[in-house]
């Protein structure tokens, strides 16, 4: 505090001298004041500009939602190149499975049998 004075006594400002024991309440009014305004607008945009959480998630439909033996109609080469785009991503997602040793031996014979099942159905 003295540095202070000295330094306004040097540029002629002794007039300011007297105010300058009320300036520690000034900062930390306007520090406590600056922390106020903060709270207040990082409050307020929260509550008009709220992240939208909802992440889509892109799924891409199982052979069993693709393939079903019932309503068993290709109308044209896309439906089949998906039947077949389909059948051979679940091949290689039970094999890496089975080569992971997350399934025995028979799941993986099974699911095998099975999805050789769903492409017998299109002559494959």
């Amino acid at each position: 505090m003295d540095f202070i004075k000295k330094a306004l006594e040097k540029i002629e400002l002794e007039s300011l001298v007297v105010y300058l024991d009320n300036t520690g309440y000034l900062i930390l009014f306007f520090v406590f004041l600056t922390l106020l305004i903060y709270l207040f607008f990082s409050l307020l945009l929260k509550l008009f500009f709220k992240k939208s959480n909802s992440k889509l998630e892109r799924k891409q439909p199982s052979l069993n939602e693709i393939i079903d033996s019932d309503n068993l109609k290709i109308n044209d080469d896309n439906d089949f190149i998906d039947v077949l785009a389909a059948i051979e991503e679940e091949m290689a997602a039970v094999r890496e499975l089975y080569v992971g040793g997350y399934i025995s031996k028979g799941i993986y014979i099974s699911e095998t049998d099975r999805l050789y099942e769903k492409a017998k159905i299109f002559g494959l």
